[in-house]
């Protein structure tokens, strides 16, 4: 088959499932995500649509408790999040760059990439940055 551009690559989506217990409405989950839309979301073999759960601070919290099952909830991640302006600038010409002091949500380091970011940094309240082997994490 012929392509315009690079071929096309195939690939898996990444899952992960939990027991519900018929009472527990808040699940934590396990790898980065985009918004609710980014996760397909099944109970007991059945998809739930999106206004039915939300994805908030890494956990997923459904509007009504699971019911009670082992491996019941299925969780499969579409992809990560897609980050438009990974960055502030300030200035005109993106020269000088501006993060924030306190860092918010989990944060994958994976392999083979490097990050940096400027100090003093502040990592709120049961947040993890992972830096994965081969990669580094600078705090200037």
């Amino acid at each position: 088959m012929s392509y315009l551009g690079q071929q096309a690559v195939a690939g898996t989506f990444t899952s992960e499932f939990f027991s519900g217990t018929g009472s527990a409405t808040t699940f934590t989950l396990s790898y980065p995500y985009g918004n609710e839309a980014s996760l397909l979301v099944f109970i007991s073999g059945v998809k739930q649509k999106t206004d039915s759960y939300a994805a908030i601070n890494g956990q997923i919290v459904f509007s009504e408790a699971p019911p009670s099952g082992t491996g019941n909830v299925e969780v499969i991640y579409l992809g990560q999040r897609v980050m438009t302006n990974p960055y502030l600038s300030a200035d005109t010409y993106g020269i000088v760059r501006v993060n924030a002091s306190t860092l918010t949500e989990n944060v994958t380091i994976t392999t083979g990439y490097n990050a940096s970011s400027a100090g003093p940094l502040t990592l709120a309240n049961n947040i993890t940055v992972t830096v994965a082997n081969n990669s580094t994490w600078t705090i200037f």
